[in-house]
């Protein structure tokens, strides 16, 4: 079974994305991975963060390792520049 992403882009736009074809591969994919798929679909700049539930993906982790499966739904955000005040 082909494994689906539901992709909320940071305009407001939903995207059914292909991760990988079946569970075992999807115990080897990474934030990482996922977000440069992500990038190239939408085409958008790779300054994103993703966030599954209520959880920001950190890129080193394995999607797994957030409870990530088949339809799961990603939120990503622009990240815009700024700094602090000091």
């Amino acid at each position: 079974m082909k494994i689906q992403l539901r992709v909320n882009g940071p305009r407001g736009d939903e995207k059914i994305v292909d991760l990988c074809q079946n569970e075992e591969d999807l115990k080897r994919i990474t934030v990482l991975m996922l977000k440069e798929r992500i990038t190239r679909e939408l085409k958008i700049g790779d300054d994103i963060r993703m966030v599954y539930r209520t959880k920001t993906l950190e890129e080193s982790s394995l999607l797994l390792s957030y409870g990530v499966k088949h339809m799961s739904i990603i939120h990503t955000l622009l990240m815009l520049p700024g700094g602090m005040m000091g």
